[in-house]
């Protein structure tokens, strides 16, 4: 068990890893990532410098569980707007401005989440995370198709080629909206219009997915 001696109360294994995850989103959000540090972690959250690299290895290892823990609420968001979604305009305008809100909440996870010089190649459980986030966001192009979904955390290449081009272009546009508002490069676009525009540009998309798929009959 480690704990400085400052530290009022002890942690267990699971609650001390849980204690630096949470110090390590204070510190992003406080510092930004270029202020994150392992020792920062390890004084926000009370315990020895140690403890860090205890549970991740290094900073690689911590900025790696912090940008999966950042795909799975991207994807929860996104799931819980696309439900509530009433028709396949709507679909595509939500899974849009639930990415941007996103991003705009959590600048410095996002940034990281798509970092992959900061993070490790290698780790199961962001491919994992991260791979949840595509199925979610290709299963809305899919359905745009009228094509059957994806499975959960499930990435077929024989289905995904059929359609690339629409995933591609559906990513980008999602993706570029999110990118190009959070680092305020829309100076062309006044900010309280933003909204409408993506509503605008993310309808039309959505209705150019579908008739270019022979599927005009929603909408």
């Amino acid at each position: 068990m480690e704990h400085s001696k400052d530290s009022k109360l002890p942690y267990h294994h699971g609650a001390l890893r849980q204690a630096l995850l949470e110090a390590g989103d204070s510190v992003l959000r406080d510092r930004g990532l270029s202020g994150f540090t392992l020792r920062e972690c390890a004084r926000r959250a009370g315990v020895s410098h140690a403890a860090p690299k205890h549970h991740f290895g290094d900073v690689r290892g911590f900025l790696t569980e912090i940008a999966a823990l950042g795909f799975d609420q991207l994807t929860r968001q996104l799931q819980t707007q696309i439900a509530i979604a009433h028709d396949l305009d709507e679909e595509f305008i939500n899974t849009t401005r639930a990415y941007a809100d996103f991003a705009g909440e959590n600048p410095e996870h996002f940034r990281i989440m798509f970092r992959y010089d900061l993070l490790s190649a290698t780790s199961e459980r962001l491919a994992q995370a991260a791979g949840e986030t595509f199925t979610v966001l290709t299963n809305v192009v899919l359905r745009q198709r009228g094509d059957p979904e994806l499975l959960a955390s499930v990435y077929d290449e024989k289905v995904a080629e059929s359609v690339i081009d629409d995933i591609v272009l559906s990513w980008s546009h999602i993706h570029g909206f999110a990118h190009l508002k959070l680092e305020q490069q829309m100076s062309m676009v006044p900010a309280a219009t933003h909204d409408d525009v993506m509503v605008r540009a993310s309808r039309r998309l959505s209705r150019f997915i579908r008739s270019d798929a022979g599927h005009q009959d929603e909408g």
